[in-house]
């Protein structure tokens, strides 16, 4: 299926609501590879984008940085280097 062909449906706030077949990771356990991603591209892209190639959905991604930030581990992923 290309990106192109998916009918979006959007929430009140303007968000891609939730669709398995572009959110296929949304219920899995975020990966050391994911949270490296996340934390390196962040600050480069837009977290839709980033929603995007990790398959979850934009709030998931933003409360995991935000996770991630709050118990000092942002700047271990980000700058680990062992995935990307």
């Amino acid at each position: 299926m290309r990106i192109e062909d998916i009918k979006f449906e959007y929430d009140t706030q303007g968000r891609i609501k939730y669709m398995p077949e572009v959110h296929e990771n949304q219920w899995t356990t975020w990966t050391e590879e994911d949270k490296e991603y996340l934390c390196k591209f962040h600050e480069y892209d837009r977290l839709e984008s980033i929603a995007f190639a990790l398959g979850r959905t934009k709030t998931t991604v933003a409360d995991q940085l935000s996770t991630l930030k709050k118990k000092g581990k942002y700047e271990y992923y980000k700058n680990l280097n062992k995935f990307w």
